[in-house]
């Protein structure tokens, strides 16, 4: 399925990224400072990387939460959107995500913890600021966020996360039929 990995010394020693990488022991695995070493060098084909992708394991720093784009969700209430992943592994002709990156290999952001605090916090800040609406967060903006699910246990993960948000949805946009995780929990 992946060519290599690419491991961020800082969350090499991980149980998250430990438990990836006992799946695919056959796979290289080589260690990196930050994944932009490997996800935005210069000179980079995008179409052959896109035959054999690597997944990269790395730590999201920053902005984890973000407010949707314009016309991107619902009407009514407050949106964001978080991205534990960049890129994608369908090669739709007309996604934006084909020219956004050099790169087609895939980043995996393995730090949840990180993600679910900001969105508590966010939901938090927009349920005291705002009495009327739904506060919606969508994940998939700059990935889908359901085609990794074997490898990444995204749902495993975030699914329970926003059932302790009674004020928050989580909204999954995806292509992929990874849905077997979602039919079996129960939440």
């Amino acid at each position: 399925m992946f060519s290599a990995i690419y491991i961020e010394e800082e969350v090499a020693n991980t149980e998250r990224v430990e438990a990836i990488l006992a799946n695919y022991p056959g796979v290289p695995q080589i260690r990196c400072e930050r994944y932009g070493e490997v996800f935005n060098r210069k000179a980079q084909n995008f179409r052959l990387q896109k035959q054999a992708p690597a997944l990269i394991l790395a730590k999201k720093y920053g902005k984890f939460v973000l407010p949707a784009p314009a016309g991107y969700g619902f009407e009514a209430g407050e949106s964001f959107y978080f991205s534990h992943m960049l890129n994608c592994v369908y090669d739709c002709r007309y996604c934006f995500l084909q020219g956004m990156y050099r790169s087609a290999n895939y980043v995996l952001f393995t730090n949840y913890e990180d993600f679910a605090a900001a969105i508590a916090s966010t939901a938090q800040q927009v349920s005291s600021t705002h009495s009327t609406g739904s506060k919606v967060f969508y994940s998939g903006y700059d990935c889908d966020s359901l085609a990794l699910e074997p490898v990444s246990n995204f749902c495993r993960f975030f699914v329970p996360e926003f059932s302790r948000q009674p004020q928050a949805t989580l909204e999954i946009r995806t292509k992929s039929t990874q849905i077997r995780h979602l039919l079996e929990m129960r939440v």
